[in-house]
């Protein structure tokens, strides 16, 4: 299992979580951030508004959570985000204690 943390434009975010549940991914966590990279406002390091998308995927389906991710995102522009991919080791889910791919899926 892996988890993908993505940073993207804040009108890029509907989009991504819409195409998401259409492929028939079933969580998407999603809040507002801010940060800084090669956007930043002229070097001043000024704060952009982001937000940032955690979804737990299965390996086999990781290829294709990611593909349409950047389907929708890729602008080609500064700016456009970042995705992160993480090993996940375990998972409990507490109300029953199950534990694994049976936790998220």
């Amino acid at each position: 299992m892996k988890k993908i943390e993505c940073y993207i434009r804040e009108t890029d975010a509907q989009a991504v979580v819409d195409a998401l549940a259409k492929t028939g991914i079933s969580g998407v966590t999603i809040y507002p951030v801010q940060g800084f990279g090669r956007q930043r406002s002229k070097g001043k390091g000024t704060l952009m508004p982001k937000m940032k998308l955690e979804i737990f995927t299965l390996d086999i389906e990781m290829d294709y959570v990611l593909g349409t991710i950047l389907e929708v995102t890729r602008k080609g522009r500064f700016g456009d985000g970042k995705i992160a991919i993480l090993p996940v080791d375990d998972v409990i889910r507490i109300r029953t204690g199950e534990k694994g791919a049976k936790a998220v899926f």
